[in-house]
């Protein structure tokens, strides 16, 4: 027995659970559960970190300028300072939480939303404050309407994840004028990409448009580099500041460096993988609506059909998963009638569909 115990907010925190593996198979397993890009990484990220491995010895950059610029050049963002890199976008999460919410602070966001802004509000004895998505689609009345003098943070996915709804850049600019000065309103786009080129640059211009916006972004997606754990960020210039004062040093191993400055500029290799997926995207939703299984427009990789009921969804993932197909379960996202199902490859989509077809035909 030990009375070493954990502060109670940590007590209370639950863990992220992630998409996970299907285990004990011994066919090949089609993995659409964590939004992976079905192309893997760019050429170009495979030879970068070829030619990194015999440096391994060597500690990276420690204010990762190249990959800094890398960003910033691809970007269109003209100051470099205000670029951050992280160990995926869950430590900017983290970092930010860390840095502007504590005990007796609230952290907002949506119902159905990324559920590590929960854990990292949790983590850091924040208080987290949900409210209500219409079609599963934040809205502007009420985010807004969560907002208090204890609001810190609010943490808007846009694409949301697991939803794939989109907030227009109009409402998001709304919402940034109406928010009072004490909240930092923090848009991650993990999915921006696949929204389009047009979209990331309007979300970049929100930053510059107000201080109190930053954007987050990953390369565990589009780039298909999510084993590397590498994200990025855009910030006004004080909180650049504040986030690079509280980051772990060499917090970027050189492998993901490497990558990420040659899958950025690979712009070939990220325009197939978007039309890939807006193709999918589409076929997906038009052959599951078709099948009586209600499935709304996505802007990300993936698509979120409605089984009926929390019995029947389970019903389809276990049918899926006995046929070596693992999708994700999202009734901890409070929607438990639905899966999310990644888009993957031509192949895998098929097979998907294929089962989905003969599991709705017959219950």
């Amino acid at each position: 027995m030990t009375s070493i115990r954990p502060l109670p907010h940590i007590e209370k925190t639950k863990p992220y659970v992630p998409g996970g593996k299907l285990h004990g198979s011994e066919d090949r397993v089609v993995m659409l559960a964590s939004n992976e890009n079905p192309f893997g990484p760019s050429p170009r990220a495979i030879e970068a970190m070829q030619d990194v491995a015999r440096q391994v010895h060597v500690y990276p950059d420690p204010n990762y300028g190249a990959l800094r610029q890398a960003i910033a050049d691809a970007k269109g963002i003209k100051d470099v300072s205000r670029v951050a890199v992280s160990a995926g976008s869950d430590e900017i999460i983290h970092l930010l939480t860390q840095a502007y919410a504590g005990p007796g602070d609230e952290v907002l966001f949506t119902e159905h939303a990324f559920s590590m802004y929960q854990v990292s509000a949790l983590g850091h004895g924040a208080t987290p404050v949900t409210v209500p998505e219409t079609d599963l689609t934040a809205g502007f009345n009420a985010v807004l309407g969560g907002v208090s003098e204890r609001t810190r943070i609010l943490f808007l996915a846009n694409p949301n994840n697991p939803t794939g709804t989109i907030m227009e850049v109009e409402d998001l600019a709304r919402l940034q004028d109406a928010l009072p000065p004490h909240v930092l309103f923090v848009i991650d786009g993990a999915y921006a990409e696949y929204v389009g080129e047009t979209y990331e640059a309007a979300i970049r211009d929100l930053v510059d448009r107000r201080a109190n916006t930053v954007m987050i972004r990953t390369f565990s997606k589009i780039y298909g580099l999510a084993a590397l754990r590498l994200g990025w960020g855009y910030f006004p210039a004080e909180i650049a500041a504040t986030f690079q004062r509280i980051r772990p040093p060499f917090n970027i191993n050189a492998f993901a460096v490497a990558a990420g400055i040659a899958s950025i500029g690979d712009t070939e290799f990220i325009e197939t993988s978007r039309r890939h997926n807006a193709e999918w995207r589409a076929i997906y939703v038009d052959r599951l609506n078709a099948m009586g299984l209600p499935t709304p427009k996505s802007m990300a990789n993936f698509v979120i059909p409605d089984f009926g009921s929390p019995e029947r969804a389970a019903a389809a993932n276990e049918y899926l998963k006995q046929n070596n197909v693992l999708v994700r379960a999202v009734g901890g996202y409070g929607l438990p009638s639905r899966l999310r199902i990644s888009i993957g490859s031509a192949e895998d989509n098929e097979t998907v569909l294929s089962l989905l077809e003969s599991f709705t035909a017959s219950r």
